[in-house]
């Protein structure tokens, strides 16, 4: 462990991945297993046990990071959302069968609102995951933290999908970066926190190239604009004195999305933890943390800690690893 008295940043540095595949695979193939003998309950302490592996072989300034999560707080979690979600369910599928037996015309409308409660839910589901996994990640014994409220971002979630549909999708970027603001501007590192100045417009020449050829490309285009949009999201975002540039460009992120997917499809997700190591190092190797920052100075931070895990994220399957 570095001494935390004597350590600044350097000027310019990346995080490192040291994890090595055959590990990896050793552990996915026990999760399989143990997953079919508990018919699926181990899914809780598997992806845990991941997630222990992948954040403890990531590095940054030579440390490694750490995850203190645990899958009985996933399992809790999970078992208490799917005690509200079952009652829910449960309404709306009496509802829909009493309006085809009652008014068969009008039986359709009530998906609007089951559209609508699903993509507010999807939303939570997203900053809840999140605000999880950071107070479960620690640094040099620095954990991570997300303030903001699940309420306000799952309704800015559902308000700005609707607008990029109503758009046709000319919304995306001013989506993307105000979700994106909200978010970086309610995170913490210890007792400080990011900054984030972005503006949606700054990325609609990018998105209208990919909207415009979209189709002849056969949608490869939207791969240009992502990284586009990334690059934008890491140049505008700050951690005290460091700032970020990413790298990623359309054409690696394109075969890395599309190859992923490939070899999570042939190899019936055998192959899985291929896709692990593939997309950590995508993001090790094109990402740059520039600056200098004395870490020494950073305070443990002093926001509650969630006490159960991502239970909404599990239900609506969002959030990955």
């Amino acid at each position: 462990m570095t001494d935390l008295s004597a350590d600044v940043a350097s000027a310019r540095t990346r995080p490192a991945f040291h994890g090595a595949m055959g590990e990896l695979f050793g552990i996915h193939i026990v999760n399989i297993l143990l997953g079919i003998v508990t018919i699926g309950i181990y899914r809780f302490w598997a992806k845990t046990r991941i997630r222990r592996y992948m954040w403890g072989r990531t590095s940054f300034l030579d440390d490694r990071f750490e995850y203190s999560g645990t899958g009985k707080e996933l399992f809790l979690g999970f078992l208490i959302v799917l005690a509200i979600l079952l009652p829910f369910g449960a309404v709306y599928f009496g509802l829909y069968v009493w309006l085809i037996q009652e008014t068969p015309d009008n039986a359709d409308l009530v998906q609007i609102p089951y559209f609508i409660v699903i993509v507010f839910l999807v939303g939570a589901a997203i900053f809840r995951a999140r605000r999880y996994r950071l107070s479960r990640t620690l640094w040099r014994g620095i954990r991570g933290a997300q303030s903001g409220s699940t309420m306000s971002f799952a309704g800015k979630y559902l308000g700005y999908l609707m607008l990029s549909i109503i758009t046709l999708g000319w919304f995306t970027p001013f989506k993307n970066v105000k979700l994106a603001s909200y978010l970086f501007n309610n995170t913490y590192v210890g007792d400080r926190r990011f900054r984030f100045e972005g503006r949606g417009g700054d990325l609609i020449k990018a998105f209208a190239i990919s909207w415009i050829l979209f189709i002849p490309t056969l949608g490869i285009s939207w791969f240009w604009y992502r990284a586009a949009e990334l690059r934008y999201i890491a140049a505008h975002t700050r951690y005290e004195d460091l700032s970020f540039e990413s790298g990623v460009r359309g054409g690696p992120l394109a075969w890395l999305v599309i190859s992923n997917f490939l070899i999570q499809v042939f190899t019936l997700s055998i192959a899985y933890p291929v896709v692990l190591v593939r997309s950590i190092r995508f993001i090790c190797d094109n990402l740059e943390i520039v600056g200098e920052q004395d870490f020494a100075a950073i305070a443990q931070s002093t926001a509650a800690v969630p006490g159960r895990g991502e239970g909404l994220a599990e239900a609506f399957d969002v959030g990955g690893i």
